[in-house]
């Protein structure tokens, strides 16, 4: 186990590296995952992930690579499948300036890092990133920019640390 400061009993997050594939703003929920999947499968969400913007990204994406949109990413109606559905299709983290009202919650919920930086304007599709949770920064690899995460409190890494929010209390007690 990595020794990591505080009252912690979770083992500390690797950091990340990925490519970016990049959205823009107000990417609405039904885009990220459609509204007839909703009662599905992670796994069959998890093949249609993207569809409403990038039919072919849920193919096409590698494990552990990164969503970057701007401002709004999974707004409007949403659905707690979606984070776990993002996970599954091998997103390792979603970034963005600003999530939906729900999306955030529910993405670390089940376990899926959702990072706002204010300069995702920044970071150009296929950009290679490195993702570090724990420290709360982003290095673009291919630009050599270096971004802070301004949104992740102790508590959501250590959620983030356990799994997901299920594992997080089940191990808590």
């Amino acid at each position: 186990m990595i020794e990591v400061p505080g009252d912690n009993q979770f083992d500390a997050l690797p950091a990340l590296r990925g490519r970016a594939w990049v959205f823009g703003d107000d990417v609405a929920a039904v885009m990220v995952v459609p509204r007839d999947q909703w009662e599905r499968s992670v796994h069959e969400s998890a093949t249609v992930v993207m569809a409403g913007i990038d039919p072919t990204f849920a193919r096409a994406i590698d494990r552990g690579d990164f969503i970057v949109a701007g401002l709004n990413f999974a707004c409007g109606a949403t659905h707690p499948l979606i984070g776990s559905a993002l996970q599954q299709a091998g997103v390792g983290a979603v970034i963005a300036r600003s999530f939906g009202p729900a999306f955030f919650d529910t993405a670390i919920a089940a376990g899926l890092p959702a990072l706002m930086i204010e300069e995702t304007g920044a970071i150009k599709s296929g950009d290679r990133l490195r993702v570090d949770v724990e420290t709360k920064r982003i290095v673009n690899l291919s630009s050599g920019d270096r971004y802070i995460v301004r949104n992740l409190t102790d508590i959501h890494i250590d959620i983030l640390r356990a799994g997901g929010l299920t594992d997080y209390q089940r191990r808590r007690m």
